[in-house]
């Protein structure tokens, strides 16, 4: 679904000529690239009732534990 938005926009805009549009609609691709992959994550359908998920590095973060009852410090 990302991929068809991103090239419906792309389509959309190919006959743009002012410089300065151009490089606003290119800060906001940028800006959606940087949401897409750190946001969301890729699942593969291996069976009929199985998913695969597939996380870059770049999503990956540390996990804090949770804490019931937090120590003072």
């Amino acid at each position: 679904a990302a991929r068809q938005k991103i090239n419906e926009e792309f389509r959309n805009n190919k006959d743009e000529t002012s410089e300065e549009k151009i490089n606003e609609l290119l800060k906001i691709a940028s800006d959606v690239e940087v949401i897409l992959r750190t946001s969301v994550i890729q699942a593969i359908h291996t069976d009929s009732d199985k998913i695969v998920l597939v996380p870059r590095k770049d999503l990956l973060q540390d996990n804090t534990p949770y804490l019931d009852k937090p120590t003072k410090k």
